[in-house]
């Protein structure tokens, strides 16, 4: 009789701390050729790509994260359709993020994101 004995080995991840923030941010713009696209890391710390960080983070912590309530400042916008799609992956204060949304423009995207996706 044979016996054969293995190990198994993993790598253990660690949950993400309360506080931690990473977040993939990424912009499509359907206007330009090709569908231009730009991401950046928001980390709400130091390490920072994002060159409006504060802003953006402060924009997040009054809404908790939550793309759909943030509220526009009421700049007035055209009427042109371009659709600008924004995602935001990752995780807020150690909560995981998944986000997606389409606004008609630049402008109304930038009416309603503020600082979150001006990079």
């Amino acid at each position: 009789m044979f016996v054969s004995l293995c190990t198994v080995a993993g790598t253990a991840q660690a949950a993400p701390r309360r506080d931690d923030t990473a977040l993939v941010l990424k912009v499509q713009y359907s206007d330009v050729a090709g569908n231009a696209v730009k991401a950046t890391i928001l980390t709400c710390g130091s390490a920072d790509d994002h060159p409006r960080g504060a802003q953006a983070c402060a924009a997040l912590a009054a809404t908790r994260a939550d793309l759909g309530a943030m509220a526009s400042d009421d700049r007035a916008c055209t009427f042109v359709y371009a659709p600008v799609e924004v995602s935001m992956f990752g995780f807020w204060r150690g909560h995981p993020v998944a986000q997606v949304r389409t606004f008609p423009n630049s402008c109304v995207m930038s009416a309603h994101t503020g600082a979150l996706f001006d990079f």
